[in-house]
Parts: structure tokens; C-alpha cells; sequence
């Protein structure tokens, strides 16, 4: 006759894993003083953690989600992964909720041999103004000017400058140019051809992405590019950009724009050791997607809704 599971057993489980989980103590003590095998005790072990005597608790601090970040990062294979609960639905609070997150990840992953590269955006710039030192001394703009001046590259650098001991390398271009000749033209400049220099050196690269389908895009604004232009990219199925990096849904890359843009190259973004990219909300799920098919990043820092869609478990 099997006796019913009764207070005693419980209270040897909850003994067990006291002294193992809280104290410390291998399998092999915990038998010497109870007088058990090792093999019972880890018996014990695992029936605690069964029967619920025995719980875990992954705490998420300062609003990171934990749980999402391992998830994320599995799912894609990335390095870094970090998921952030934004408290307020808007641009604004998404934006700054980013930038922070993606300051505290390179003060924490940034050596002092390390060559930071950037493009542009309102989250990058988010992610400046949080930033009141740097572990290393090179920062590099990544693609030209695209948008407003509070959003694009040279402002990100501008702030970037301010640090102590930075030394920035600025691209004072647009982005684009209106047709291949002018952009060679360009990158001929020699404060342009020495930031170029700098590609290849680029250790840990920090990106905004930009939409295409939805429309939220700063390449795409820009006045460089003809109605003509952006239908001929639209029906190759670019939905996405990383610094002028023309992506498909696919993942595959689209090069038509490439010899009329003042950025870094798909084969330079790839040789770069860390790719890291800042993007989130409902209009940008698509194109982060994309972006990560095209296995373009090791790292990304969006928000818990955004990373939600991307790993399934929204639609």
C-alpha cells in the first residue's frame, strides 16, 4: 500500500532545498548529514520543483524585461537582446525608453579599443543625451544626413562630441545624392574619404531602422529620391533599411540605391563584429523582421510589445 504524500515528506523536500538552493550545499552534503543517497536527494530536488514546494522567481529590473530578452535572443541568435516595458503609449516615451536602454547596454559592452559607429534617428538621439561618457574613444558616423537636424547622424555625433575625450569622425553630406556621379563627387572629399577610413575599424555599430512598408522612414524622405525612385525599390519588395542597407521581407538585399549613397556598405555592416539595432512600435515590427532575416545583427533593443510580434506570440 503506497502511503499518501503527507506534511513530513513535505517538510524534508522544503529542508533539502533550503540547504541546497538558499545555503549552497551539494547533493553530496546534504546526503552525509540526512543520511540519504545523493541519488534520493536529487529525487527530492526535482519533486519539490514539481509539486510547486520549490519555486523560482527571474526578477526584471528597472524595466527590463527579462523573460521577452532571452526569448528574443534565442529565437534569433543574437548576442544582445534587450526588452523594455514602456510605460506610455507614445513616440516620445518609446523613443526615450529605448535610448536609455541602448546607453546602459554600451557603457556595459564598450571596451576602451572599441570604434563605435552610428547612424541616425530620434531613438539614437535618445540614446545621446543619455550618454555622458564613453568607454572608447572613436565614434563614427555610419551614413549621411537624412531628416530634420534633430534627427539625423551629424546631430547624434554633435552630442557624442561633448564627451570628454570622443573623438568623432562626421560625414557633412546628405544621404543620398541625385544621381551616382554626385555621390562619387562626394565621397572624393577628403573629410568624407577619412570617415570611409574609418568603416573598416568599426568594432560595434549602433543603427536606427527605417520603414518602408508602413512608410517611417528617414532614407525615404529624402528629397534626392523621385517618386519614380521609391516605386522602382517599393515593387522590389524593400521593406526595411539599416543605414542605407535595402532590405525584402525575405531578408534578401536590394542594391539600385547603393552607388547614390553616402554610407556604409552591406559588406562593411556585415564584417562589423557587433551590429546593434534601436527600433520598436507597431510601424517599425515589420522592418525589424526583415532585418533580422537578412542576419544583419547580432544585437537588438526594442520594446516587450514589439519583441511579442517578433517572436510569434502576436500577430
Amino acid at each position: 500500500m503506497t502511503r499518501p504524500e503527507g506534511p513530513a515528506r513535505r517538510v524534508q523536500i522544503a529542508h533539502i532545498a533550503t540547504e541546497h538552493y538558499l545555503r549552497g550545499r551539494t547533493r553530496i552534503e546534504i546526503a552525509e548529514a540526512t543520511g540519504l543517497s545523493r541519488f534520493k536527494v536529487g529525487r527530492l530536488l526535482e519533486e519539490g520543483i514539481a509539486s510547486g514546494i520549490v519555486r523560482f522567481e527571474i526578477v526584471s529590473p528597472s524595466g527590463v524585461r527579462l523573460d521577452l530578452s532571452v526569448e528574443l535572443r534565442t529565437r534569433f541568435g543574437l548576442d544582445h537582446a534587450v526588452v523594455v516595458d514602456v510605460p506610455v503609449d507614445t513616440a516620445e516615451a518609446l523613443q526615450s525608453s529605448l535610448g536609455e536602454a541602448a546607453a546602459e547596454l554600451l557603457q556595459e559592452i564598450l571596451s576602451e579599443d572599441d570604434v563605435l559607429g552610428l547612424t541616425s534617428g530620434r531613438t539614437l538621439n535618445a540614446m545621446a543625451r543619455r550618454l555622458e561618457q564613453l568607454p572608447c574613444h572613436r565614434v563614427v558616423q555610419l551614413a549621411g544626413a537624412a531628416g530634420p537636424i534633430l534627427q539625423n547622424g551629424l546631430e547624434v555625433m554633435r552630442r557624442l562630441s561633448t564627451i570628454p575625450g570622443v573623438r568623432p569622425h562626421p560625414i557633412y553630406s546628405p544621404l543620398v545624392m541625385s544621381d551616382r556621379q554626385a555621390a562619387a563627387g562626394v565621397r572624393r572629399q577628403p573629410d568624407v574619404r577619412q570617415t570611409f577610413e574609418q568603416f573598416d575599424r568599426v568594432s560595434v555599430a549602433v543603427g536606427a531602422i527605417g520603414s518602408w512598408r508602413p512608410r517611417n522612414s528617414l532614407m525615404m524622405e529624402n528629397r534626392a529620391l523621385t517618386d519614380l525612385d521609391r516605386e522602382r525599390v517599393l515593387r522590389r519588395g524593400v521593406v526595411a533599411e539599416l543605414a542605407a542597407t535595402l532590405v525584402t521581407d525575405a531578408g534578401t538585399v536590394v542594391h539600385d540605391l547603393d552607388a547614390r549613397c553616402i554610407s556604409i556598405t552591406e559588406a562593411q555592416l556585415r564584417a562589423v563584429p557587433t551590429v546593434i539595432a534601436v527600433a520598436g512600435g507597431t510601424t517599425k515590427t515589420r522592418a525589424i523582421r526583415a532585418v533580422l532575416n537578412a542576419r544583419l545583427l547580432s544585437g537588438l533593443v526594442t520594446d516587450s510589445e514589439t519583441a511579442e510580434r517578433l517572436i510569434g506570440a502576436r500577430r
